[in-house]
């Protein structure tokens, strides 16, 4: 979903909690294809989604770093959905390729031809991420970064990130934005 409208809609027929996001993951084309989705403001779509919903909201793709889960949680997500952060890991599905002396491993999304099998509504693409070792490892290191992002957010819990102001940015540094 990515409306409020979406969200008072889901809530209202009995959902348990709204995953907020159509296309920001890194092997989504749908925004491409059909002309809809929240790549490029996802999290624009979490704030919007977060002011009207009374249970949880979970942020669907667009976590790039480590740093993308505290943005999405100050705007509202109560999770993350996590794919091409993960993606590479000797635990990660997909076959392992050799390319040029370098190690990957592949990484597709649902919705693409790789993984359905046909041609047919396709909305994702096949990709080669870097093998990266250890799932386990990247794990700690994630927990550690949302730990300093909780620090710099001046707090001690998880939810202390929610109270910080965020400047957004637009391009080039075009039409600052101080939210409060």
């Amino acid at each position: 979903m990515g409306t409020p409208e979406a969200v008072i809609d889901l809530e209202n027929w009995g959902a348990d909690a709204t995953k907020v996001g159509i296309g920001p993951g890194k092997v989504c084309i749908t925004k491409l294809k059909t002309g809809f989705g929240t790549g490029g403001w996802q999290l624009s779509a979490l704030k919007w989604c977060a002011r009207v919903a009374t249970k949880p909201i979970i942020a669907d793709g667009g976590i790039r770093s480590h740093g993308d889960i505290a943005k999405s949680i100050r705007f509202g997500a109560s999770m993350v959905m996590i794919g091409s952060l993960f993606a590479g890991h000797e635990e990660s599905p997909g076959n392992t390729v050799e390319v040029d002396g370098a190690l990957y491993k592949e990484y597709y999304g649902s919705a693409s031809d790789f993984n359905k099998g046909e041609y047919k509504h396709v909305e994702g693409k096949r990709i080669l991420e870097p093998v990266k070792g250890k799932l386990a490892d990247t794990l700690i290191e994630m927990e550690q970064d949302v730990q300093s992002s909780i620090s710099y957010a001046g707090g001690k819990k998880l939810m202390d990130i929610r109270k910080v102001n965020y400047v957004i940015l637009g391009g080039d540094n075009a039409g600052e934005h101080l939210l409060m």
